[in-house]
């Protein structure tokens, strides 16, 4: 395949995982190898949610001082050109009552933000940079990554009131970071923005874009504007705005696909023929079924009939990748069931830790 990064964006609601889960699932049954990374994919090879950040030097320092733990932070650390980062739930669920200890206390004392743009663009350069090169050396990967680009970029500087301008410059130095990678760029996209927060409220519900405005109304975007959810409303054209002009001052592949008919196999059908790969009909096998239970961590499952409804209440479908792999719907995640009542997690781990990497869940004995 030509394009060895593809990347989906588009406002919030305009189905970035729910199509990126079909590009995934697509590419893995028709042969390929990739690597998903899902906006909350844990750690994150680009974004910060849970990082800390140190120098090299701080970093050095603080083993130095907590030597107990120097041998787990190594384990977990993303070393880059002059930073390293440190997952913060990672260690905290590897390291017994992490939580409760100086060294963690401490350690939250370098969370990647809140922190200055200047600093953010420094930083998250270095990440970007690390993840190119990275993607390079691998080269029999594609690598799918949604709302990276542009999504995270943009609720950053709008949030800080920053230019249109600096923005435009520092997702130009993003681009000539991945450009090795050869990337694609889907845009999703409704004609109307209303049309799409319209869609938000239906989908999520208006409490969840209140949640969102609540949790942003101290930053500078919003010192000047209503006191109300509808400066979220108003956010969210800016963003668009904002995306649009990104789009436009893009070299590489890309392309815009507007979803307001809600028409998503043909959606799919669009960005499979721009990779010019064939869809592949889904094989027809059925998971096992019962609760699946992990007791060191306290966790579980239910699958029947091909859903699961996981351990936070989502009801997710799942979709065979072989008669033993079943893709779970919405996240890289993929159960491959083992000996008579037994499944593993594989793919890639997303913030909530049921969907830990290699996590083994068992059928409760008296449901077989």
């Amino acid at each position: 395949m030509k394009n060895r990064l593809i990347m989906l964006e588009g406002l919030p609601g305009t189905g970035k995982s729910t199509n990126s889960f079909k590009l995934y699932e697509q590419l893995i049954l028709g042969g390929k190898k990739v690597r998903w990374i899902h906006e909350v994919s844990q750690p994150h090879p680009v974004l910060f949610f849970t990082e800390s950040c140190m120098t090299k030097e701080e970093y050095r320092d603080f083993k130095k001082k907590y030597p107990e733990v120097a041998a787990l932070l190594d384990e977990v650390a993303e070393v880059r050109e002059t930073t390293v980062g440190i997952d913060q739930e990672t260690v905290g669920r590897r390291a017994q009552d992490a939580k409760e200890q100086a060294w963690y206390q401490e350690l939250l004392k370098y969370d990647a933000f809140p922190t200055s743009l200047d600093r953010y663009e420094f930083r998250a350069l270095e990440k970007w940079a690390a993840f190119a090169r990275n993607a390079a050396k691998d080269e029999d990967t594609i690598f799918i990554l949604d709302s990276s680009f542009f999504q995270y970029q943009i609720f950053t500087y709008l949030l800080k009131a920053a230019s249109y301008e600096r923005l435009e410059e520092f997702v130009s130095k993003i681009a000539e970071c991945i450009e090795p990678l050869n990337p694609l760029l889907i845009y999703l996209y409704r004609e109307h923005t209303e049309d799409s927060i319209a869609f938000m409220k239906e989908q999520r519900g208006e409490q969840a874009l209140v949640s969102t405005w609540e949790r942003d109304k101290g930053e500078p975007y919003y010192q000047s504007k209503q006191k109300d959810v509808t400066a979220f409303y108003d956010f969210l054209k800016d963003y668009a705005k904002s995306a649009e002009s990104l789009f436009e001052t893009l070299k590489f592949d890309k392309r815009k696909i507007e979803i307001s008919a809600n028409n998503w196999k043909a959606y799919e059908d669009e960005m499979l023929g721009l990779l010019e790969i064939p869809r592949i009909e889904i094989p027809a096998y059925k998971a096992q079924e019962g609760t699946f239970v992990n007791a060191e961590h306290g966790l579980s499952f239910a699958i029947k009939d091909n859903v699961m409804k996981d351990p936070e209440g989502v009801q997710r479908h799942l979709s065979p990748k072989s008669q033993d792999e079943f893709f779970v719907e919405g996240i890289p995640t993929i159960l491959k069931f083992f000996e008579e009542d037994s499944t593993r997690l594989l793919g890639q781990q997303i913030i909530p830790q049921w969907t830990e990497t290699g996590t083994v869940y068992t059928r409760e004995k008296n449901e077989e």
